[in-house]
């Protein structure tokens, strides 16, 4: 499979696409071999970004802080888990899913996703990686995190398949149709001349990156050993009368009837919708609206954060992400649009769309006369209660954990949530960062 092209299509057409590629083992999980419950086993072993400090570190350098466990095993889990079932697609459970595959303990790992991978804001995020914008509750995070994305491009290729490089990320100020009374140095040659007020250095290529965040998930899956990947609704995690996870209850459509994929330990890593199957980890969300850009001259790998004063007096922060084969732009995010049932449902409002495009020209011709590719829209989850995502074991239930309300640095950390939480699963505690203020237990005290 190696370097082979991953395609997602509709549940009806799953198993002839997969026969004619020849890519994957496909089954029937159920023992009535109902031609509907498929599974892919991959036989191969807006809010703004803008940093909370700005103090440059290597990658290679930084060390994590001493380690705090978060709890031990659950007291039913004597042994080491068969059976690990993770609840959704996006980074954080793939990345999860990829490190769980690869443990010495040899688990069997079930990715169970409603609509495709990277569906959600996994695949519409702009996918910046700062080794040190962080606040105390996430910095140990995020420092292992940017080195496993180091470490990650580094073994398969990450530059190619995924768009993985350094950047360096910069603040820019201007006001539309007025010139700045003085030269400002350090613009970068795809901006307008004689625009730009004010420049300021947030990251070096020391200290930041990017990656294509879908391209990422898709050969993360790949990567992962003996993955099996289920296409449907993970609609209730199951519990026995001791409170003990007995599996996760799925939904297929054109099926009345649900079936239960039985686990040893279940991970709900579902973005905005983890609320929907554990209430007693509140998770909110908000909409953000982005859009890909096709130019004609290609433009360097500076990330920009802006501060545009409009004609008519307001504000404009968007932010812009040169990606090797595009641009990526987003907005401010919109709190009013509900959370649909399903990522493929998410609603775009192609006007936010056209006014990112409307601001980011203000700065850039090359901008304006580029072509937009893609509108599009997500929802980023956010935990209700402190400033970073719950990760951990869930209080009230045995052998289910969650890593979900990471906000607008899923990208940025997925992959060191999925080795943490593969950690706290396969050896009992939590050895490789520090990320104790982050337990779900949190929300009983």
């Amino acid at each position: 499979m190696s370097g082979g092209a991953l395609r997602w299509v509709p549940w009806r057409s799953t198993l002839e696409f997969l026969r004619q590629n020849r890519v994957y083992d496909v089954r029937s999980h159920s023992a009535d071999s109902s031609p509907f419950l498929l599974i892919a086993n991959f036989s191969r072993p807006s809010p703004s970004l803008r940093p909370e400090n700005k103090s440059p570190k290597s990658a290679r350098s930084a060390r994590p802080t001493k380690p705090l466990p978060l709890r031990q095993y659950p007291a039913n889990l004597t042994s080491m888990p068969q059976k690990v079932v993770i609840i959704g697609g996006g980074i954080v459970g793939v990345s999860t899913a990829y490190y769980l595959s690869h443990h010495e303990s040899n688990p069997s790992v079930t990715l169970i996703e409603a609509s495709s991978i990277a569906s959600g804001a996994s695949g519409k995020a702009g996918g910046l990686l700062a080794l040190d914008w962080h606040g105390n509750d996430t910095a140990s995070l995020a420092r292992l995190s940017y080195q496993l994305h180091v470490s990650l491009a580094e073994q398969f290729n990450g530059r190619e398949r995924w768009g993985y490089r350094e950047l360096t990320t910069l603040e820019i100020s201007c006001t539309e149709g007025k010139a700045p009374s003085r030269h400002v140095a350090g613009v970068p040659d795809w901006l307008r001349e004689g625009v730009i007020s004010k420049v300021g250095n947030l990251g070096t290529t020391q200290s930041t990156a990017q990656v294509h965040p879908r391209r990422f998930c898709e050969a993360i899956v790949k990567e992962s050993k003996n993955l099996e990947v289920i296409i449907g609704h993970a609609s209730k995690v199951v519990l026995c009368d001791d409170k003990k996870v007995k599996g996760v209850e799925v939904e297929f459509d054109g099926i009345r009837e649900t079936k239960i994929i039985e686990a040893d330990v279940v991970v709900v890593a579902a973005g905005p919708w983890t609320s929907r199957l554990l209430p007693n980890i509140p998770v909110s969300t908000q909409r953000a609206h982005s859009i890909t850009i096709s130019t004609q001259t290609p433009v360097s790998p500076h990330a920009l954060f802006t501060n545009i004063k409009l004609k008519n007096g307001s504000l404009a922060t968007p932010e812009i992400y040169p990606r090797t084969d595009e641009i990526y732009a987003c907005g401010d995010v919109d709190k009013h649009a509900p959370l649909p049932k399903f990522a493929r449902d998410v609603k775009v409002d192609e006007g936010r769309c056209r006014q990112i495009m409307k601001n980011i020209s203000v700065v850039s011709e090359i901008l304006e006369y580029g072509e937009i590719t893609a509108m599009q829209a997500c929802y980023l989850p956010y935990s209700e209660i402190g400033p970073g995502p719950s990760v951990g074991w869930v209080p009230g239930m045995r052998n289910v954990a969650v890593a979900a309300g990471h906000s607008c640095w899923g990208i940025c950390n997925a992959p060191g949530t999925g080795k943490l939480l593969t950690e706290l699963i396969c050896e009992g505690r939590i050895s490789s960062a520090n990320i104790q203020s982050l337990d779900p237990g949190r929300y009983t005290r």
